[in-house]
């Protein structure tokens, strides 16, 4: 549930919401491109279990969906209480202009949502700059501005969260593959009184398309909680 990468059981504050939420839209359309890049419509779906160190556990789902110049990603979990959450996204890239846009929403099992919309633009060889706007569960509007570059084996990005206040949070991403189905990405969100935060997610899949995520987030006081993934994938059909 890589996005159940973008759909985090646990519980965060706010701000951390935001700043990951509007970081997906530098973060994964790299991804996403390569996925456009096919001549036919490709369905994936992966679901799993996950268990993290507060004792908390469910179930997963997620669906994506590839066509020329579209991705599409539908995902839902439920809790071991049997409250559920979701997440949609779509993105669009069109290679002959260099452009796209991004859309998502995301609600949580206790009713709160967020939402992001934005542009993509290529601004130079493997390296796109992804602006847009980010609604929080409080209604209030921020704006990113997040710069991706890619790598050899990988990618990183450089995004900088403007809140309504005009206040900045910075994240910065490097997702490597480490080796064939071995994929190690790292996420540090940094508030504007230097305070951090950072997400490492440890994905491992074999060829049959079972597989684990092991995530371990660091908290600005210094504690650590993990939560790990087991999966199934579907062989992608046309």
């Amino acid at each position: 549930m890589c996005r159940c990468k973008h759909i985090n059981p646990m519980k965060n504050s706010s701000s951390s919401k935001i700043a990951l939420t509007a970081l997906l839209a530098g973060a994964l359309f790299l991804s996403a491109s390569s996925a456009f890049a096919a001549a036919k419509t490709r369905t994936q779906t992966r679901t799993g279990t996950y268990q993290d160190s507060n004792g908390k556990s469910g179930t997963f789902t997620e669906t994506k969906t590839s066509s020329p110049g579209q991705k599409q990603t539908e995902a839902t979990w439920t809790t071991q209480d049997g409250k559920t959450g979701s997440h949609q996204s779509t993105r669009t890239y069109d290679k002959a202009t260099g452009t796209g846009t991004v859309s998502s929403s995301t609600t949580l099992p206790d009713g709160k949502a967020t939402s992001r919309t934005g542009t993509i633009t290529k601004t130079s060889d493997n390296t796109y700059e992804s602006k847009g706007t980010v609604t929080g569960p409080n209604g209030k509007t921020s704006s990113y501005d997040a710069v991706t570059t890619k790598t050899a084996n990988g990618r990183t990005t450089q995004d900088i969260v403007t809140g309504p206040n005009g206040k900045q949070t910075t994240v910065s991403t490097v997702v490597s593959k480490e080796s064939k189905g071995e994929v190690e990405r790292t996420t540090t969100t940094t508030g504007r009184k230097g305070k951090t935060r950072e997400k490492t997610a440890e994905t491992k899949a074999t060829p049959d398309g079972s597989g684990t995520r092991t995530v371990a987030i660091t908290k600005p006081d210094g504690t650590t909680e993990t939560r790990t993934q087991t999966f199934t994938t579907n062989v992608p059909s046309n």
